[in-house]
């Protein structure tokens, strides 16, 4: 590539300082969101808060990992289209450490959140033990943690150096070559780890229950949603950062088809697991559907949920013309966020809450707003100190010269 192309693209992807506003608006948020945790927990109505935590730690916790296992992806697979998108991926990965130190925060609840502290079940009891399910629990987070930020840190550490104007192309290569090992043990740890979350945090709470198709479920869907997080944080990356050039419409489009998969493959994995279980009409699986299903206010929340998640961007998702229309698609993503969350909590709350109405309000999105301005100021701090462009990854420089290469064929 010209030296001069390499200027330009140094200048491009230098680090993007936060807006003071943006800053304190995530502070606040989180602000907000702690005071009316505390507030809370501290209240008549402890449950309620508690239910509300952990349905974000379960949804943010597989958005974040998910948001780094695309990053895994293209590098495994050698892919060179989305390159320009992986560092914002990277950044959305930048929560999951923190998931480390939000877990432990639910031990405390142990009591009011699981039911089997209290009232054992024979068959379970070497499993389902408190202080045994928060250690594993941590161990797998821990592992998958370490795991995707050394992927993350042979990412960026490359591009500071290349940023700095103190370019090793042989240490870059050999970086990829560890980037690929990095990537591979990730996606594993990612299938068996985010598997284990959902069995520990979400399965147990109905401890009758069990499927062996929900971890699968759970981290399809969490992929799923970083990929609408991720086109979000690209539409905002064309449109607040310039980054227009390399972001262009054609990786938009790729990226929306990509969200058409896996909107398909999540919605599947919600139809299969369903179909077993009511073909096989066993007791001790239809309860945890037909309480929801079958029962207000949970069957209004289910077919929203079916709708807004699956059914909706399916169908809009099918036009070609919509993923290049970053309008629609901010809208579009901005719903299949939302009904992500509300699959969520429609998996954790009608598990613990027993009484007549649904526990949503203002407290829920309190809580909601403060994992928010969490992820907020990772993301931020994170484009702040690091390239926002991955300008010394080989791929990502073989993608720019085949497309300088089409435009002068032009």
């Amino acid at each position: 590539m010209p030296e001069h192309e390499l200027a330009r693209l140094r200048q491009a992807a230098r680090c993007r300082p936060t807006p003071v506003w943006l800053t304190g608006l995530f502070l606040g948020l989180l602000l907000l969101g702690a005071g009316v945790f505390i507030t809370g927990i501290r209240g008549d109505a402890p449950l309620r808060t508690w239910q509300a935590y952990l349905v974000n730690l379960v949804f943010w916790t597989a958005l974040s990992a998910g948001a780094i296992l695309f990053s895994a992806i293209l590098t495994i697979t050698h892919a060179h289209w989305g390159r320009a998108l992986k560092r914002l991926a990277e950044a959305l990965g930048s929560f999951l450490p923190l998931s480390l130190l939000l877990l432990p925060v639910l031990y405390p609840a142990r009591h009011l959140i699981f039911s089997w502290v209290d009232h054992p079940l024979p068959k379970k009891t070497a499993w389902l033990q408190a202080d045994f399910l928060f250690l594993r629990d941590e161990a797998a987070l821990l592992l998958l943690a370490l795991t995707g930020l050394a992927l993350i840190c042979i990412s960026v550490q490359r591009d500071r150096r290349e940023l700095a104007g103190n370019p090793d192309p042989v240490r870059a290569q050999k970086a990829e070559t560890r980037a690929v090992v990095y990537a591979n043990f990730y996606g594993m740890f990612y299938f068996l780890f985010l598997s284990l979350i959902a069995f520990d945090l979400i399965m147990s709470l109905t401890p009758e229950w069990y499927s062996t198709l929900f971890g699968a479920y759970y981290l399809v869907g969490g992929f799923y949603t970083a990929l609408a997080t991720l086109f979000i944080l690209s539409l905002l990356a064309v449109r607040k950062m310039d980054l227009g050039e390399f972001i262009t419409p054609v990786h938009l489009h790729k990226l929306g088809k990509l969200l058409l998969g896996f909107c398909l493959m999540t919605g599947d994995f919600f139809y299969t697991q369903y179909l077993v279980i009511w073909y096989g009409n066993l007791p001790e699986e239809t309860g945890f559907i037909i309480a929801r299903i079958n029962f207000q206010p949970w069957h209004t929340l289910a077919v929203t949920v079916l709708f807004v998640a699956f059914i909706i961007p399916f169908l809009l998702l099918l036009s070609s013309r919509i993923k290049r229309k970053h309008p629609a698609m901010l809208a579009l993503c901005l719903v299949i966020f939302s009904g992500m969350w509300l699959e969520r909590f429609l998996l954790v709350v009608p598990s613990v809450w027993q009484g007549p109405a649904m526990p949503l309000g203002i407290a829920e999105l309190a809580i909601s707003g403060g994992f928010l301005g969490v992820m907020g100021l990772c993301v931020s701090t994170f484009l702040r100190i690091f390239p926002v462009l991955p300008l010394a990854d080989p791929l990502f420089l073989q993608h720019l010269e085949l497309e300088r290469e089409k435009e002068e064929g032009r």
